[in-house]
């Protein structure tokens, strides 16, 4: 899995806070991004917009 924001493979991490749990909801410790994966599409909850390569 990689980051949709900075396109980081790694400190892809699932997100655990203490006010709640959220089903597959990814976090990245390079860029601080909040995303899930809905029908194999990536949907950013925090973060700037991702890298779209040409």
């Amino acid at each position: 899995m990689k980051c949709p924001v900075c396109q980081s493979k790694t400190h892809i991490d699932i997100d655990t806070h203490a006010d709640g749990f959220a089903p597959n909801l990814l976090e990245c410790g390079d860029c601080g991004a909040l995303w899930t994966d809905k029908a194999n599409r990536s949907v950013l909850i925090h973060g700037s917009d991702p890298v779209i390569k040409q």
